[in-house]
């Protein structure tokens, strides 16, 4: 609770640093957390006076759920309700993973952009290389890769952004000025200067929460200490790269040449490609990445004709995927709707509408009737109906599914789907049926004739 007496929730390591709030209730909702709100599963209040406030929440009448709330190994708090067969999260604090207090340790560097949240920088190793990678503890942190001597140690700009906190300011009113203060003080590990809180900042101790910056965040550059000897390792290691670079450079002149007319060549079609589809809500995945979710397809769920099936997860725990074959032709919108499509000779015939509209409806009554668990789509629409090389239509994403047990002729549900794709019962807030998937289709079929 705020010790302030303000009406939120804050999120302290230690019992001192504050890394995350609720935000301030208004009456209706916590202005970080809109979600614990959502209507049709809490009902939720706040009282409270000078001495002391708490919150409660409740389900709200004739709505039988299960509700749990986890704290990853990240450090994320996470709130997840029972609807029907599964548990979904609806809200988690703080949104960014980065934001909790020192996730990759000391000397760790965060980046909720990348699948692995956690790297170490140059000169730095993990302290647990099994744990670092398998991404299990990555809280363990980063070592030197040399140790210090405090008269001989040189700094390195990283590129990496300190938050505030446990930094002293200095009135130095020079870079070098600043630096000589950090490299008198043995336990000095870094320092910045002409940060916003102050023009000279200095680190002591180990450096926790490191975070990656682009260039058009840095407000200023960070300045680490290292070794002597790991920074005449990186001198020695960049003049070879320039005497190999050298060597090569003039091989390299002849090979450009034919690298950029078929590299040209690679450009045009895959333009050509991305002009025939608009499928924004793909996002390609390497198999670096895979392996690392799926931590070395170590857990295999099943396998069947198509292949195996592997279970993986994202650093932030927040996201499911479905991982498909290329579907060359992309989407059935990309085929209905876009101008390049006539133009290039790929306007679809009355048999291949047919087929996919055929195609489409046999993948519904799977997932309506014919899998273990009955599975509503909620969002059926050109957009997510993929052609492979064939014109065969795919199913896809499954981002708004909800999973019915065979007990259950209806489930209420505050997920959405695309407006004039939407059955009138979902938008008058009733329980829904495999029926709203039925309503989409139709008005893709019409789509569909009418191009």
């Amino acid at each position: 609770m705020d010790p302030s007496g303000a009406k939120q929730f804050v999120l302290t390591w230690n019992n001192s640093v504050q890394y995350d709030t609720t935000g301030t209730w208004d009456g209706i909702i916590f202005s970080g957390i809109p979600e614990i709100s959502e209507k049709h599963i809490y009902n939720v209040s706040v009282e409270g006076n000078s001495s002391g406030l708490y919150f409660t929440y409740t389900l709200v009448p004739n709505f039988n759920a299960l509700a749990r709330f986890v704290v990853t190994k990240f450090g994320q708090g996470q709130q997840f309700s029972f609807e029907s067969t599964g548990w979904n999260m609806f809200w988690s604090v703080p949104r960014d993973a980065c934001a909790v207090y020192g996730p990759c340790g000391p000397y760790g560097t965060c980046d909720s952009r990348n699948l692995a949240l956690c790297s170490c920088e140059e000169g730095f190793k993990p302290s647990d290389n099994h744990a670092w990678v398998s991404q299990d503890w990555a809280s363990s942190g980063c070592v030197r890769q040399s140790p210090l001597n405090c008269s001989t140690d040189r700094f390195i700009d990283l590129g990496v952004t300190l938050p505030d906190d446990g930094a002293s300011s200095y009135p130095e009113t020079t870079k070098k000025d600043c630096k000589e203060t950090c490299l008198c003080n043995c336990s000095c590990t870094a320092f910045a200067f002409n940060p916003p809180s102050g023009p000279c900042q200095i680190w002591s101790g180990d450096l926790l929460n490191m975070r990656n910056s682009t260039p058009s965040k840095i407000n200023s550059n960070v300045f680490i200490r290292v070794g002597a000897s790991q920074l005449s390792m990186k001198r020695k290691t960049t003049s070879i790269v320039g005497v190999v670079l050298g060597i090569v450079g003039a091989l390299t002149v002849a090979l450009g040449i034919c690298s950029f007319l078929l590299w040209q060549k690679h450009q045009q079609r895959s333009m050509d490609r991305r002009a025939d589809s608009s499928d924004s809500f793909l996002r390609m995945s390497s198999y670096k990445e895979l392996k690392i979710a799926t931590r070395n397809f170590r857990s295999e769920l099943g396998s069947g004709g198509s292949g195996s099936v592997f279970k993986g997860s994202l650093p932030d725990g927040s996201k499911r995927l479905l991982i498909y074959d290329y579907m060359p032709n992309g989407s059935l919108n990309s085929m209905l709707f876009t101008s390049n499509a006539k133009s290039k000779g790929k306007v679809l015939d009355w048999k291949t509408r047919f087929e996919i509209a055929l195609g489409t409806a046999r993948g519904l009554l799977y997932l309506h009737e014919e899998c273990r668990g009955y599975i509503i789509h909620s969002d059926v629409k050109p957009e997510n109906i993929l052609l492979d090389g064939d014109l065969s239509p795919k199913l896809a994403n499954f981002g708004l599914a909800k999973l019915m047990g065979r007990d259950l002729s209806r489930v209420l549900t505050t997920t959405r789907g695309t407006r004039g794709y939407l059955a009138p019962e979902w938008v008058s807030g009733l329980p829904i049926t495999p029926k709203v998937d039925v309503y989409s289709f139709c008005m893709t079929l019409l789509e569909i004739i009418s191009g």
